[in-house]
């Protein structure tokens, strides 16, 4: 089996906490797609990134990534479909999706950038602990700012003011993809009008629209609370050892049941927040744009 049998022909490459999971979960619902069987399959990572992991990276050669990808058939499917939302940062993404003998086509997600920070702050703090509990939102963005985090290693946390500057990554990935291989959509209208976005994309990609007329639209990967921070610790610790599959997936059921709340926004002043939509909006008028996006809902 060579490659283009089975490499991904679609990633949905950004960003991190605007809904990359849920979109993943659909087109991968698509009768003719198939989606890798960890959804962050974190391939293309570079080896300073959190989420590396060593024996199953590009630079390891393609074996271990062969097993992300169960073909049902002798018959490729229209769409195989990986979703890292950190690779719009992997310098190892940039070089070598672009590149691949199955011409990838990118999505990329964007997320108004005070509520991605926000995001990303209550996701790393709550789902995996890697920010302390005593840590609120405005102290996180002075650690940030003054370039003293070191919340575990965890580069998205450490840079996240950076990250939300979207424009200046996707200009890269534009560079090296070309225009016609990727696209840029919203969190905005990935909440308010589902089935139009997801048909687009899929459409983009080569699917049949028409399979989302009457498609329920499952959430994915959404941030929680636990009630305990001590079992939530022992969970993160032991989760990312365990094998994937159907086990995981009750197992994670019960514990989330268990010791989990919706979230909550973390607290934080119109202020602060007011102040953060001001710092990128020049940032975002440049993406709006160049990337020909309605961003009017982010002012």
């Amino acid at each position: 089996m060579t490659l283009t049998d089975w490499l991904p022909n679609a990633f949905i490459a950004g960003v991190p906490k605007a809904g990359t999971s849920s979109l993943h979960r659909w087109i991968a619902d698509h009768p003719d797609a198939l989606g890798s069987r960890d959804k962050e399959a974190c391939f293309f990572v570079d080896r300073d990134s959190h989420v590396y992991n060593a024996g199953a990276n590009f630079e390891d050669g393609f074996a271990a990534y062969r097993n992300q990808f169960q073909l049902p058939g002798a018959t490729r499917p229209t769409v195989i479909l990986e979703s890292t939302p950190t690779y719009v940062y992997q310098r190892t993404a940039i070089e070598q999706i672009p590149d691949l003998p199955t011409r990838p086509r990118c999505v990329f997600i964007v997320r108004e950038p005070s509520e991605q920070i926000r995001s990303v702050f209550n996701y790393y703090k709550n789902n995996w602990a890697a920010i302390p509990a005593n840590v609120e939102f405005e102290d996180f963005l002075t650690t940030v700012r003054n370039g003293t985090a070191a919340f575990g290693g965890n580069e998205l946390a450490e840079h996240a003011l950076v990250n939300a500057r979207y424009v200046d990554r996707l200009r890269i990935w534009r560079d090296r993809l070309g225009a016609d291989r990727m696209r840029v959509v919203t969190f905005d209208e990935l909440r308010a009008n589902p089935v139009a976005l997801t048909g687009r994309v899929a459409e983009w990609l080569g699917l049949d629209p028409g399979f989302y007329d009457d498609y329920r639209f499952p959430s994915e990967n959404e941030t929680y609370n636990p009630r305990s921070r001590f079992l939530q610790e022992i969970n993160v610790a032991v989760r990312e050892h365990l094998p994937k599959g159907a086990t995981y997936t009750a197992l994670r059921s019960v514990y989330r049941r268990l010791n989990t709340s919706k979230a909550r926004a973390s607290d934080a002043s119109d202020r602060t927040m007011q102040a953060l939509k001001e710092e990128y909006a020049d940032a975002n008028s440049a993406l709006a744009s160049e990337f020909d996006l309605d961003l009017s809902r982010w002012r």
